[in-house]
């Protein structure tokens, strides 16, 4: 598959523009459109009523790495919440107030996804990471701290790991961890060895893919290269289309390491290779994942395990209650490649606002989010730190690692990476280091942005329009030819009394069509 450079490119996704920016030196191979479910029953097998159940359910993670991009998930019942862990693991909050003795709670959960294989070329071996800009966000310490089973403070692991990564480039050293690794852990099932973590796997030499991938993430932390743990499946075998495959057996744990500028890359330690009857590391498992060898990311693995468990419940428990969960449906299908549907969760506020096709299209496309649980907030006016989001999805910038160097946008901030690729840009500019993310964004704003973005794109901009709004004198000077064009273009109109309220805050509605009609202008030769 090409590669593409990181320069905005354009492929058509249901009815709108979506664009996929790879690094330079990774290709994506085979890459193919999933369909995962899991699904769960939660009995009351108590004598009394449970009263105030709440279920967390895991929709799967947000995914960063390149070769898995969620594309949509759906879960049934409707959620009452959301919320992403630090490790962009996706939740559900399903709330039921009474569960009577002997009733159950379905829970099905669906996601779609987009997979390949993925390899990197020689280049990335010449890289010396330099992670100070990667530690400014201090969620990211937690990459290089000890987790349960990940003990990469324990001693032993800390000598070893310095031992290993003495000398030589960041890749090197990942290159002789993995290369240790895959060779010191003998695969044993016994549950003595199995799944009892890093330290273990290090001091026995014995375990299943935990021990190998913990062992690897806890070296790699011990020398101070970001790693984490990734839990998932991992299916060999052909698959047809349109058929659900059983992957409960199928379970599979493995790790990524951080690159500045390449991102997360993946390393799958426990496959052994033998030459000439003898186990040498295995080469093709190394920053490489053959496309043969799928490897479908359920979630990230925290530092704390007992957070990770696909669905976990809570009630108000008093004598004679009691629940069970029961484990349904594991599946991944694969779809036909002329499939473009997408799994997005409804949004329950949209119905009948004069904007809702506008924002059910970029909403099935990924390129606007909900403001809150299920609920778009159409009439609520959108912020600076949306609208430099929404619009970063829709050309295709994505969301990168940076918060623009603006004093007032953390790197916890969720919009943090949008403003980061829209500031780079030049969509986006802040005042003496601020930018002031959550004031919301005026109408001659909004102008402001889309014309920067047509420039962007090299869009003709050249406008003979004549404005004849009631409130044209009081448009700013700087927003004047920005309103100009995108009033010619129709992607932005007056109000009614002939007015454009250029220092009106811009609502969400009114963010979706712009956006939008934006997007279809983009198409015009």
């Amino acid at each position: 598959m090409r590669i593409y450079r990181k320069v905005i490119s354009f492929i058509i996704i249901l009815i709108l523009l979506f664009s996929f920016i790879h690094a330079d030196s990774y290709n994506i191979v085979d890459d193919r459109k999933y369909l995962i479910k899991n699904s769960y029953e939660i009995v009351n097998d108590g004598l009394n009523t449970v009263y105030n159940l709440n279920i967390k359910v895991l929709a799967g993670a947000d995914s960063n790495s390149p070769y898995q991009r969620r594309l949509g998930f759906s879960i049934y019942p409707l959620p009452t919440s959301f919320f992403t862990d630090e490790w962009g693991n996706t939740y559900g909050i399903i709330s039921v107030e009474t569960l009577l003795p002997g009733q159950k709670v379905e829970v099905v959960v669906e996601k779609s996804i987009l997979n390949g294989g993925i390899f990197y070329d020689d280049s990335i071996y010449r890289i010396n990471a330099d992670y100070s800009e990667f530690f400014k966000n201090s969620l990211n310490f937690k990459y290089i701290n000890p987790g349960e089973k990940v003990e990469s403070d324990n001693h032993q692991i800390k000598s070893k790991a310095l031992e290993l990564a003495k000398t030589g480039t960041t890749l090197e050293k990942a290159k002789k961890i993995y290369d240790f690794v895959n060779l010191h852990i003998k695969y044993d099932i016994d549950p003595r060895y199995a799944n009892k973590g890093a330290l273990s796997g290090f001091m026995t030499g014995r375990g299943v893919c935990d021990e190998y991938a913990s062992l690897f993430t806890a070296l790699c932390r011990a020398a101070g290269i970001p790693s984490r743990l990734v839990a998932g499946y991992w299916i060999e075998q052909d698959m047809e289309e349109n058929i659900g495959m059983d992957v409960s057996t199928e379970r599979h744990a493995w790790s990524e390491f951080y690159l500045p500028g390449e991102g997360w890359i993946p390393v799958e330690p426990t496959f052994i290779y033998t030459y000439n009857g003898k186990q040498i590391p295995n080469e093709y498992y190394f920053a490489n994942i053959k496309s043969g060898d799928r490897h479908f990311i359920n979630n990230y693995v925290s530092n704390q395990i007992e957070s990770d468990i696909d669905v976990q419940y809570s009630y108000y428990k008093s004598s004679g209650t009691s629940l069970k969960i029961i484990s349904g449906e594991e599946s991944i299908k694969l779809l036909p490649k002329s499939d473009n549907s997408v799994l997005r969760m409804n949004l329950l506020d949209i119905e009948g606002n004069w904007a809702a096709s506008y924002i059910q299209k970029l909403y099935e496309a990924g390129i606007v989010f909900p403001k809150e649980g299920n609920m778009y907030k159409p009439g609520d006016s959108i912020t600076r730190a949306e609208f430099a989001a929404y619009l970063a999805n829709a050309i295709g910038l994505g969301k990168t690692e940076g918060n623009g160097n603006y004093k007032d946008v953390s790197y916890e901030n969720p919009y943090a990476g949008y403003i980061e690729a829209a500031s780079e840009a030049g969509l986006i500019q802040g005042y003496n280091g601020y930018f002031y993310p959550e004031q919301s964004i005026t109408r001659q704003d909004a102008a402001v942005i889309i014309m920067r973005a047509l420039k962007l794109l090299n869009k003709n901009i050249e406008t003979y329009t004549i404005l004849n709004f009631r409130d044209k004198n009081t448009i700013a000077d700087y927003a004047i030819e920005s309103v100009k064009l995108v009033y010619e273009l129709n992607i932005m109109k007056g109000k009614p009394d002939n007015l454009f309220a250029p220092k009106d805050f811009t609502t969400r509605a009114e963010a979706a069509k712009i956006i939008c009609t934006f997007v279809e202008e983009l198409k015009r030769p």
